[in-house]
This record gives C-alpha cells, structure tokens and sequence, in this order.
C-alpha cells in the first residue's frame, strides 16, 4: 500500500494539477463539462460545434463558415493554456450528412497545412442541433512543436505518411510519434490512386488497413504489443459482408482485441470503404523492462479486465453498454438511466485501479438514433453527482445503431488520468 501510495504521489507532481478551461457557453456550466482539459503537456479539446455564446448557431448551412470559427475558438483556447496551432497534434471531426467536405477543405488547410496533424472524419448520423454540421475534437501537446522536455521525455515530434497524395494536398499525417507515444489517426484501404483494397469486402480491408499502421508502428520503433487503444468506424455493410462471425482483431491481437471501442457510423469518405481506424501506442509498453525514453514513468501495460488497459498514469475504458450479466440491457426504455448506469459501470471498472472522480479527463457517448425518443428521465444521476463537480471533457454525438439489440442507445467510454 505504502508504493501505491509513492507512486500516486509522485505522478501527481509529475502531471501537476489539471486546469479546465471553459469557452463561456452557458451549457457548460450548466452541465458541468469543459471545453479543454489541460493535463501536464497535453491539452484535449471536447466535441465542439459552432454555437455561440447566445445560443445560436454560427455560419448555419455553411460548413466551411462552421469548421473555421471551431478552429479558430479551439486554437485560442490552446494559446490560454499555453499552447499554439503548431502544437496541434490531432483533429477529429464528426460531420453530419449534409456537410460539404470539398467546400470546408480549405479551412483546415488554411490552418493545418504545413502542420500537418492526424486529420480523422466519419459521417454520423446526426449532432444535437439540425443547423450543426460538424463537431470537432482537438489534441495538443505543449513543446511538441519545439522538442522540448518534460519530465525526462523529449516531446520531439515526428510526423509520418503513408504515401497518400490527399495527405500532401490537404496537410496531415497519417502517423504522428511525440517522445515514446504513437497517434496513428484514421485510415482506411485507400490506395495512393485513389482506389480502394479490399473493394466491399470487409475482412480484406481488415488486413490491409492494420498491416498498413503496424508497419507505420514499426518504422517509428513500436510493435503490435505496444498497442493500447484501438477505436474503429464501421459502415452498415461492414458486418453484413462479413463472412466469420468472429471479427478479425481477435485473431491479430487477442490480448489487445478487448480495447478497442467500435463505433457505428453512417459512411465513410467512398461508398467502398467499410471502416476506418485509429490507433494509440507507446513503444516498449508491451514488455517487461522500463525504457529510458519514458522519462520518470513506468508505461508498461497492464491489462485487467476485458476492455480496459492502463500504461503509467493512464486509463482508458473502450466503449461500454447497459448490459447486465445475462446480457439483458437495463433500462431499454429509458435513455439517459441507461446512460448513466453505463457511465457508472465504466467507472466502477476504473475505480479497481484507484481512479477517483477527479482523474476522469474524458467521457464519450455515441448514442443510437432512437436516443432521443426513449428520454423519459431528464438527469443522468451518475454524472451529476460524481462527475458533473469534476468537469470532464463530454463529447456525445448521434452515430448509428449500436447493436443489433434495439434496446441498446448508448455506449460509453471514458479516458483517465490518474
């Protein structure tokens, strides 16, 4: 008891405390939520839209209008908390059907181009608002920039391609390694001509696309075993053509299969492309020794229970649902209680590492379309009592159908920093 309690302490001075930082919208204090989230070097944006502080929307209709004013708000609130548009690592955008890829191209190149982060996008099925078009997330290390060190790990960055013409044009990376970390962002089976491999077959588009970030991984001096998260975007036709029942991250990595949160969407950039992946690593987590490059942490991996993985100080808990043990789901009719008891089982799953309500950094909830007609109670309990004082990031957006158990609306995951 006496270690845990050394080795809490001295990652809490390590990490320092965390600083949350709010945009002003009323719905964040209202709801209790941050729009960034400040831990050490590292600054993580939530889901953000382009609605403004009086409540309406900015630039409606106009997706490119929307991109740039949510760059822009996120990138200002970077400069508060001490970092620039050069630091930016990584760029998630969720876009509704409607939104203009071609037109809102330029507003991320006018910013992103020579930067060249992770650039990920998938069509969801809807976001709170029918004037929202996209809602984007953001991710920052301070000094990455500059190669600058914290803490014994030199935060040098190193963007890396995979030989996409689009990644020249557009400006980002497929692969970016900060120190011992590795963000690998989106990719599908797209060829460099513009093809797709593996054309409607989801087991082909299996192999290529994680062939395809392993060997990225490798380059960079990681393996498959420093692998700690997954997330995978799947179209409708992904499971209806696949063959085996049992999907294929299982066989490739069946200690890593469990992290990885799935999440239904409504297509990707080609009506061929079936899915689309991310991947996070730290190189040498999955062995056994210390590694110098990891500054004052020990990143060795530590696997506990099917879907949650912990390396050093971090936590991450791939997608939960409602389901009991039987695999009945609680409260079928009742979308925010069954919300909220996804929430608290994740959170139960984390507290076995000595997690407390203040080290939750993110929460995530891909809900089903039919969220909204089964909202019978109007609080989540769980979040309000425990982490509503805390004020995590909470990105929620409207995807597909979760499962082929209607009864299932949400699936939640949360990001932890002890």
């Amino acid at each position: 008891m006496q270690v845990k309690r050394y080795v809490r302490l001295l990652y809490s001075i390590m990490i320092k405390d965390r600083v949350n930082y709010s945009s002003g919208a009323p719905l964040e204090e209202k709801n209790g939520y941050s729009r960034i989230v400040k831990v050490g070097p590292f600054i993580f944006a939530g889901g953000t839209t382009s609605v403004q502080s009086d409540g309406s929307v900015y630039g409606e209709g106009d997706s490119a209008a929307q991109s740039s004013y949510i760059y822009q708000k996120l990138i200002k609130l970077m400069e508060k908390a001490g970092g620039c548009a050069e630091d930016v690592i990584a760029v998630k955008r969720y876009q509704t059907p409607e939104y203009d890829i071609a037109a809102a191209r330029s507003a991320y190149s006018d910013i992103f181009k020579k930067i060249r982060p992770l650039n990920t996008a998938v069509t969801i099925h809807s976001l709170n608002r029918p004037a929202q078009l996209c809602e984007i997330e953001m991710t920052a290390v301070i000094g990455s920039a500059d190669g600058k060190k914290w803490n014994g790990i030199n935060l040098t960055r190193t963007n890396y391609s995979s030989g996409s013409p689009l990644e020249d044009v557009v400006g980002y990376s497929r692969m970016v390694k900060i120190g011992p970390f590795i963000f690998a962002g989106g990719t599908t089976s797209v060829l460099p001509d513009g093809t797709v491999a593996g054309e409607n077959c989801a087991e082909a588009q299996d192999e290529f696309i994680y062939s395809k970030q392993l060997k990225l991984i490798e380059q960079a001096g990681g393996a498959a075993s420093d692998i700690i998260m997954m997330k995978r975007y799947v179209t409708p036709s992904y499971h209806t053509d696949r063959k085996s029942s049992d999907p294929f991250l299982h066989d490739r990595f069946p200690d890593l299969n469990p992290v990885c949160t799935e999440v239904p969407v409504l297509r990707l950039t080609r009506p061929a492309q079936l899915e689309e992946i991310e991947m996070t690593a730290v190189i040498g987590c999955g062995g056994d020794s210390v590694r110098a490059e990891w500054g004052n942490f020990d990143f060795r991996k530590e696997l506990s229970q099917p879907d949650i993985v912990k390396a050093g100080p971090v936590l991450y808990c791939a997608g939960t649902t409602a389901h009991r043990g039987d695999g009945s789901t609680m409260y079928p009719d009742d979308s925010v209680r069954q919300e909220s008891y996804a929430m608290e089982k994740v959170f139960g799953k984390m507290q076995q590492f000595g997690v407390k309500p203040d080290d939750i950094l993110k929460v995530t909830a891909y809900r089903s379309p039919c969220y909204k007609n089964h909202k019978v109670t109007e609080v989540n309990d769980f979040y309000a009592s425990t982490l509503k004082p805390v004020k995590p990031l909470y990105t929620a957006v409207t995807t597909e159908q979760l499962s082929r158990d209607p009864g299932v609306v949400s699936q939640v995951e949360m990001l932890a920093i002890i």
